[in-house]
């Protein structure tokens, strides 16, 4: 039996992971060394994440594949449909404005290396949009008991990916097309809170962001409720240990990892922070599902130095990618030894 919503759906995610390989082989074709590990990170994650995904719901389902059950799907599918043609409209909408109107404002296509403060912050805040799926996990889904056969878990993880899909989709239409069509772009004040690095053919750090949450829940979010505790604690360990990195580092921190624009202040404040919010997060977990107290202390400090070990490599891959896949993928293996 073949659930062709879903088939459709996954058919479309594989259509935009060719796109991705389009761009990054362009990337790679211009020399942008930085940008092509990127792009070329978030594309494997990407396809990869789906291909196990596919190949986990098969051994789980044993007859059908599926990605996304009803009413999800169908909903996925109403915004897919009316989605693309509504952005191509606003897209040709743009392109008048460029050609035909002089006095239309140009897009910058540089700036100084780091952000003023404040933008750098409200690149800090879309973050927490990461709550929101932790909120959809923990707390939305027991409100509302017996949905799919009383499985909440199954309820709260189709609830995910039709939110985390759709944004994602939405998200990598107007990216790819601020790559190919920078022109004709039709969000343009949205790069005032990218990096000159960010303004050409990278992938911006919220597709970095969208891929690495998707990727984790179709994948690790199928294996309840271990992937889902995993998940949600990555999350938070990798925002908050993320975010006040950042903002310690750039307000008070002044001994310098090498020759990047990161300091040892602000390394080792995300790195408690990170520690904290992922113990408290085990700590509330605990009155949901039955963890180990050495589990409770030992995932968030294992966690804590991973976040600490990528933030000082200084990668070229983005770190909303990094934290979120490589954060959850190493907690998850070792929580299965844990738990």
């Amino acid at each position: 039996m073949v659930n062709i919503s879903s088939i459709i759906i996954i058919c479309t995610l594989y259509s935009y992971g060719f796109f991705l390989i389009y761009i990054t082989y362009h990337t790679k074709k211009k020399g942008e060394k930085g940008a092509f590990i990127n792009n070329l990170a978030n594309t494997v994650v990407f396809l990869l994440s789906l291909t196990l995904n596919l190949i986990i719901t098969k051994i789980i389902n044993r007859i059908r594949v599926i990605l996304i059950l009803f009413p999800f799907d169908i909903l996925m599918l109403v915004f897919i449909v009316f989605y693309i043609p509504i952005f191509a409209f606003v897209i040709i909408k743009e392109k008048r404005k460029v050609e035909y109107g002089p006095n239309h404002p140009k897009n910058k296509d540089s700036r100084p290396t780091a952000l003023p403060l404040r933008y750098d912050v409200y690149r800090k805040l879309t973050h927490l949009v990461v709550v929101g799926i932790v909120f959809f996990y923990l707390i939305l889904g027991f409100l509302i008991p017996d949905i799919i056969g009383g499985n909440i878990l199954g309820f709260t993880q189709y609830l995910i990916i039709f939110l985390v899909g759709i944004s994602l989709i939405g998200l990598l239409t107007a990216d790819f097309t601020r790559i190919l069509a920078p022109k004709y772009y039709p969000l343009k004040s949205i790069n005032l809170i990218l990096k000159e690095k960010e303004l050409h053919m990278r992938l911006g750090p919220h597709i970095s962001m969208g891929i690495g949450c998707f990727s984790i829940i179709i994948i690790y979010g199928l294996i309840q409720p271990l992937g889902i505790i995993i998940i949600s604690t990555s999350m938070i360990m990798a925002i908050f240990g993320d975010v006040t990195a950042n903002l310690i580092g750039r307000t008070v921190g002044k001994r310098k990892i090498r020759n990047t624009p990161k300091t040892y202040e602000g390394l080792f404040a995300g790195i408690i922070a990170a520690f904290i919010s992922g113990f408290i997060m085990l700590l509330l977990l605990k009155d949901i599902y039955p963890l180990k107290n050495y589990g409770i202390c030992l995932i968030p400090i294992i966690g804590a130095l991973i976040i600490g070990l990528i933030d000082f490599l200084n990668l070229e891959i983005d770190d909303n990618l990094s934290y979120n896949f490589l954060l959850s993928t190493s907690l998850f293996f070792i929580s299965l030894f844990l738990f």
